[in-house]
C-alpha cells in the first residue's frame, strides 16, 4: 500500500514538472529573468544601528560579492562594520539561505551612558504609626508601635544628592551622541527645615526646631510639636496647637485638645474632647459618655467605654469597646485583647468591620453596620446646609443691588451718587465671592457623592473571629440580620443577587 502511494506521488511530481516546462515554452508562464544579487543597508533613525538586507541572484545573474559590499558600506562612512558578519550573510544569501531579522545587524554604535538621577536619603523615620497584625495575639509594646516621630533642633533629617551626568556615545558614523539630561530630585522645603551644602554638591536638610518630620506631596518640613507637661488639666488648660501634640499623661474630664496634625496620649482620655486633623493615638483608654474623639485620619486606642469616635480613615482598638459609638470612613478593627470585642453600642464602617467577638452573654443590643459612610453623609448634609445659607445671602445681595437701580429698572451706574457707587462695588464683590464659594461647595458635595457611590461598588463585610452573641444586628447597606443564637467564626457579606445579608465562614 505504501509503495503504491509513493508511486502515485512521483507520478504527480513528474506531471507538475512537465506542465511548468510546457507553460514556459508556450509563453503561458514567463521564463525567469536573469537578475544579479542585490543588497541595501537599512539604518535606524538614530544612526545607532544598521542592518544588511540581501537578495539572491536569479538565473544566470551574478552572485553577491561580500568585499564589494564591505567597501561600499565603509565608503559611506560607517564605522565598526562587522565584516565577518557581512561575509556570513552574503554566503547564506548566495546559498539560498534566510538573511533577515536581527542576524542581519552588521553595525552598531556605542550608546551613551545613562545619567544617574538625583536622589534623597531620609535619615529619620517619618511614619507615625505601624498597624499591628490582626492575627498576632502576642503581647504588644504600644510605645514602640504608636508614637509620633520627633526630631530635635539640628538633627540632620535628609540629604539630597545631585544627579550625575552621563557619558556621550558614538553612532555608526562616528558622531557624538549626547546622553539625556539627568533630572534632579525636586523637593520643596517648609519653614521647619534648614538647607545647607555638603562638599559643595549635596544638600543637607536639618531640623530648625523640635518637631515632627513630614514628607508629603513633594514637600519636606518639620512641623512644630507641643509636649504637654504631664496631664491636660487645670494647670495646662485646653490645648489648641497648630502642629502635633504629645500628652505624656492623660486628658482629664472637661478639657480638650485640638491639633493641626496628630495627637498622642500616653495615658487615657476621660470625658474629654480630642480633635486631630491627622491621627489620634491613645495608649490607654477612651472613657466616658461625654468623651469625643475626632480625627481626620486614623484613631488608635487601647479600649473604649462609651463615648464617640469619628475617623476619616480607620479605627483600631487593641482591647474592646463597651457601649460606644464608632464611625470610620474605611475600616474598624477591634483586636479583642483579653478575649473581648465589641460589646453594645453602634459601630459603623464604610468598608469593613473586624472584631474578635460581637455582643456578650448578657445579650446587650449591638449594631454592626458596614457599607455606610456615616461621616460622608453627615458631611454632605453640613455642606448642603452651608450652601443653603449662601444661597440666602446671595438673594439678599441681589435685592440690595436692585434697590440701587432707578425706578425704571434700567441699571445706569453713572446716575448713582458716589456713596451709592461705593455700595454697588462692594455688593458686586460680595456677590462674586458668594457665587465662587457656592460653586466650590457644590463641587465638594458632588465629590462626596461620587466617593460614596464608588464605595457602593465595593464589597463591605463584617467578620467575627471568635464568637457572635444573640441580639447583635449586622447591617450591610439596606439589608440586616439579627443573631438569635451564638455562633463562632463567621462573616457577613451582601449578596447582590438576592439583595440580602448572607453569612459565611470566617
Amino acid at each position: 500500500m505504501g509503495d503504491l502511494r509513493m508511486a502515485n506521488l512521483e507520478k504527480l511530481v513528474k506531471e507538475v514538472d512537465h506542465f511548468l516546462t510546457s507553460a514556459k515554452k508556450s509563453g503561458v508562464l514567463p521564463a525567469a529573468e536573469d537578475r544579479d544579487g542585490s543588497w541595501k543597508l537599512r539604518v535606524s533613525d538614530d544612526y545607532m544601528s544598521a542592518w544588511l538586507e540581501t537578495y539572491p541572484s536569479v538565473g544566470k545573474g551574478a552572485p553577491l560579492d561580500p568585499w564589494e559590499i564591505i567597501d561600499a558600506i565603509e565608503g559611506t562612512g560607517v564605522l565598526h562594520l562587522d565584516r565577518e558578519k557581512v561575509r556570513n550573510i552574503v554566503e547564506r544569501c548566495n546559498g539560498g539561505g534566510d538573511t533577515t531579522g536581527e542576524d542581519a545587524l552588521v553595525a552598531s554604535g556605542t550608546p551613551p551612558l545613562k545619567p544617574v538621577e538625583g536622589t534623597i536619603d531620609f535619615l529619620v523615620p517619618f511614619e507615625k504609626v505601624r498597624l499591628i497584625d490582626e492575627n498576632d495575639e502576642r503581647s504588644v509594646d504600644w510605645k514602640k508601635i504608636w508614637t509620633i516621630p520627633t526630631v530635635h533642633a539640628g538633627t540632620v533629617i535628609a540629604r539630597v544628592h545631585p544627579p550625575r551626568e552621563g557619558e556621550s556615545g558614538i553612532d555608526i558614523y562616528g558622531s557624538s551622541v549626547p546622553p539625556p539630561r539627568p533630572a534632579p530630585f525636586r523637593v520643596k522645603y517648609g519653614e521647619g527645615v534648614i538647607v545647607s551644602e555638603e562638599n559643595g554638591v549635596t544638600e543637607v536638610l536639618t531640623a530648625r526646631d523640635l518637631g515632627q518630620p513630614v514628607f508629603r506631596s513633594g514637600e519636606l518640613d518639620v512641623l512644630p510639636v507641643l509636649v504637654v507637661d504631664g496631664d491636660v488639666n487645670m494647670l495646662s488648660g485646653d490645648i489648641d496647637f497648630i502642629g502635633s501634640v504629645i500628652v505624656p499623661g492623660s486628658v482629664t474630664e472637661g478639657f480638650s485638645v485640638k491639633a493641626g496634625r496628630d495627637v498622642a496620649v500616653s495615658g487615657s482620655v476621660f470625658n474629654a474632647c480630642v480633635e486631630a486633623a491627622g491621627s489620634c493615638i491613645v495608649e490607654g483608654g477612651i472613657v466616658g459618655e461625654h468623651c469625643e474623639i475626632r480625627a481626620g485620619e486614623d484613631i488608635r486606642a487601647g479600649f473604649v467605654e462609651y463615648g464617640l469616635l469619628t475617623s476619616g480613615n480607620a479605627i483600631e482598638i487593641l482591647g474592646y469597646t463597651l457601649f460606644a459609638a464608632l464611625e470610620a470612613r474605611q475600616s474598624i478593627l477591634v483586636q479583642g485583647k483579653n478575649r473581648r470585642g465589641i460589646i453594645g453600642g453602634v459601630t459603623t464602617a464604610g468598608t469593613m468591620i473586624k472584631t474578635l467577638s460581637a455582643g456578650s452573654a448578657m445579650e446587650p443590643k449591638t449594631l454592626l453596620e458596614a457599607g455606610r459612610d456615616a461621616i460622608g453623609s453627615r458631611t454632605i448634609g453640613e455642606l448642603e446646609s452651608k450652601l443653603g445659607e449662601l444661597a440666602g445671602m446671595k438673594k439678599k445681595i441681589d435685592l440690595a443691588m436692585v434697590s440701587l437701580r432707578p425706578e425704571t429698572g434700567c441699571f445706569e451706574p453713572e446716575n448713582l451718587s458716589g456713596e451709592e457707587k461705593g455700595k454697588l462695588l462692594l455688593l458686586a464683590e460680595y456677590h462674586r465671592k458668594v457665587e465662587s464659594k457656592m460653586a466650590e461647595l457644590a463641587e465638594r458635595i458632588e465629590d462626596e457623592r461620587r466617593a460614596m457611590l464608588a464605595e457602593r461598588k465595593g464589597s463591605p463585610a463584617v467578620k467575627i473571629r471568635d464568637r457572635i452573641y444573640p441580639n447583635v444586628t449586622v447591617r450591610i447597606w439596606e439589608s440586616q440580620v439579627t443573631v438569635s443564637s451564638a455562633e463562632s467564626s463567621v462573616s457577613y457579606f451582601f449578596d447582590r443577587k438576592t439583595g440580602t445579608v448572607q453569612k459565611g465562614g470566617y
